[in-house]
């Protein structure tokens, strides 16, 4: 291998390496970016039992930006974030809260549902290898964490408190999450198929008149996806 090889290919790794470094600092970069943004937005999380018609942190929050709809919260995580709902299922996967381009995006409820009326509000995050954002969802497939999972949220100055009763993963391309039923016993079949595709079994004396799906990424094969279910206490 001649003298002029030999530099070509040092030069070639050599900015190889830059890259490769450049890429990891950024992709840090944006970890802390996105983690100091939604440290300025936890500031403004909506409080319970507020005097009557003080709504001042939600009108904040709708100021920073009005697909606001509800704050989201995982007891015993650092999961507590703002939840928006936009025109589609796309742009939150790439926007943060102040829309702003982010890997980390905003926790975000499908277009398709109506949160005032809907027995199923599907709820999408990503799940981020820092750990934040829907990253801990994936800890409901420890026994113990499923046993005593607990899902809050917020809204209207109201707080509502959800309990998991199903968790499992599934090829993306089998993903059969509804939104609407045809009959109460379509709605009874949906969540006896839920409880079904769990891990793990829990008895629940519910109803089941109004449940929360989660939906992030899961790393078990290609395409996996971690589902989350809790239905309102």
């Amino acid at each position: 291998m001649n003298r002029r090889v030999k530099i070509i290919i040092n030069v070639v790794l050599t900015l190889v390496i830059v890259i490769c470094i450049f890429s990891i600092g950024y992709k840090y970069f944006q970890y802390y970016r996105d983690s100091k943004n939604y440290s300025k937005v936890q500031i403004f999380k909506p409080k319970v039992q507020q005097n009557a018609g003080d709504n001042s942190n939600e009108d904040n929050l709708k100021r920073i930006n009005s697909d606001y709809k509800m704050w989201f919260s995982v007891t015993g995580t650092d999961i507590n974030y703002p939840v928006v709902q936009g025109k589609d299922n796309e742009f939150y996967l790439h926007n943060n809260f102040y829309r702003e381009k982010s890997d980390s995006g905003t926790i975000f409820i499908d277009y398709r549902n109506n949160i005032d009326s809907d027995k199923n509000i599907i709820i999408y995050g990503h799940n981020m290898k820092n750990g934040t954002m829907f990253n801990k969802i994936n800890d409901f497939k420890k026994e113990d964490n499923f046993k005593n999972g607990t899902i809050k949220i917020l809204k209207n100055n109201k707080e509502y408190t959800y309990e998991v009763f199903s968790v499992f993963t599934v090829n993306e391309n089998y993903v059969d999450l509804k939104i609407n039923f045809v009959s109460d016993q379509d709605y009874i079949n949906y969540i006896n198929y839920l409880k079904q595709k769990s891990m793990y079994k829990k008895d629940i004396e519910n109803n089941y008149n109004n449940i929360l799906t989660l939906y992030t990424c899961s790393y078990e094969f290609n395409g996996a996806r971690t589902i989350v279910c809790a239905v309102l206490k």
